[in-house]
């Protein structure tokens, strides 16, 4: 498998459009177009390491197809600390990216759009 279809198979496997992968790697939506055609280009090593932060996948299946997709849910400490960006993130954001990553791909999705619609407005607000 091709890295263009390993990005293609972790990106639908949490129910994201090309689109809104292109916007939290913080790339043109026509970078992820290229990423996953066949004979497309690459993504520079930062980027797909921000691929595989937001796809909640190893990097290393994701750069070379080997191991496992997945971390295994069952060991606390196995994704890799907090570097670069996320070391910058406040307790509180660390902890919402943590439970993040342990949600289920159709809860993900939920939970995005509860967030989409409070931060435009869309929320139902209790009279």
């Amino acid at each position: 498998m091709e890295i263009g279809e390993r990005i293609k198979l972790a990106r639908e496997a949490v129910v994201m459009t090309k689109s809104e992968l292109a916007r939290r790697v913080g790339v043109h939506p026509s970078a992820c177009i290229q990423w996953e055609s066949e004979g497309g280009t690459h993504p520079k090593v930062e980027h797909l390491s921000h691929v595989a932060v937001v796809l909640d996948v190893r990097f290393e299946w994701l750069a070379t197809g080997r191991g496992e997709m997945r971390y295994d849910p069952a060991v606390r400490d196995e994704r890799p600390a907090y570097s670069g960006a996320e070391s910058r993130l406040s307790s509180d954001e660390k902890r919402l990216l943590d439970l993040y990553r342990g949600l289920s791909p159709r809860k993900r999705k939920s939970l995005l759009d509860v967030i989409d619609g409070m931060a435009t407005g869309r929320e139902d607000h209790p009279s």
